[in-house]
This record gives C-alpha cells, sequence and structure tokens, in this order.
C-alpha cells in the first residue's frame, strides 16, 4: 500500500486540564498507528484566540499532526475526532501523493511553528510589512524636510 502525507489540524476545548490535552495526543496518534500509518510530528500550538465562537468557546487549543498513512484511515481518524466532544474543529489536508520515508529522515525538519500571537504582525504578510517600512521612512522623510 502507497502511503501519502496528510497533516490534520485540530481544536481542543480550552477549558479541560492539561492531562486531558496529553489523553487526545495518545488517541489521535493511537488512531494513525492502529491504522497502519506514522505519525511524523505532533506540535501543540497552545491555547489561542477563535476567529468566531465555537460552541460559546471565544478560544481553542490548537495542535497540528502530520503523518503518513494509507487513505482509508483518514475516514477513521475524522470519524473520531467528530465524535470525540473534546475536539471543537478539524480539518485533514493531503500534503503528498506519495511518501517516502528515507527522504524524509534526510529532512529532519521540526514541526511547523505556530503563528505570533502579536495580533498585528500575524494579520499582515510579510510583503505589507515591508510596504509599511517604506512608508514610515517616507514619513520620517518628511519630518526631515519640514
Amino acid at each position: 500500500m502507497q502511503l501519502r502525507k496528510y497533516e490534520s489540524f485540530f481544536i481542543v476545548d480550552p477549558d479541560l486540564p492539561e492531562d486531558a490535552y496529553q489523553g487526545v495526543a495518545q488517541k489521535f496518534q493511537g488512531v494513525v498507528e492502529s491504522g497502519g500509518g506514522t505519525v511524523l510530528t505532533y506540535t501543540p500550538w497552545g491555547k489561542k484566540k477563535l476567529a468566531y465562537p465555537v460552541r460559546k468557546k471565544s478560544y481553542g487549543y490548537y495542535v497540528l499532526m502530520e503523518f503518513a498513512s494509507g487513505p482509508d484511515l483518514i475516514a477513521e481518524l475524522e470519524r473520531t475526532m467528530r465524535i470525540d466532544e473534546r475536539v471543537l474543529k478539524f480539518i485533514t489536508v493531503k500534503l503528498d501523493d506519495a511518501f517516502d520515508p528515507e527522504k524524509e529522515k534526510d529532512q529532519q525538519r521540526p514541526g511547523p511553528m505556530p503563528p505570533s500571537d502579536d495580533e498585528e504582525e500575524a494579520e499582515l504578510p510579510p510583503q505589507f510589512d515591508a510596504e509599511r517600512g517604506e512608508e514610515e521612512e517616507e514619513e520620517e522623510g518628511e519630518d526631515d524636510k519640514e
């Protein structure tokens, strides 16, 4: 069976005790591994503000998990997330059609970093930061002329 590379991004209830997050991690990693898959990275991003309330909650505990598996496992993983009341939202995305474990070992990279908590930096893509920097320089230049 050809393995594919996926990532699942899910949001867990932020009001759970700290040990409950470990239980969620073990449960979903167990689903992947019992289905013949391999968890590549499991990165908790921590508690962050949601874009809109979900089940009357304004915050959620964000987690990103990258894994390799066959396509049949995705339905089981999503079914497990759907019936788990601790999970507020989830999405699974296929990253690559073919997974080569040897190639992945060569890359040896850390998991993706969570976005910054600073709302101003998080909202602006890098190209806008550069433009904003130029605008600030122009304003400073205008001040020098006066």
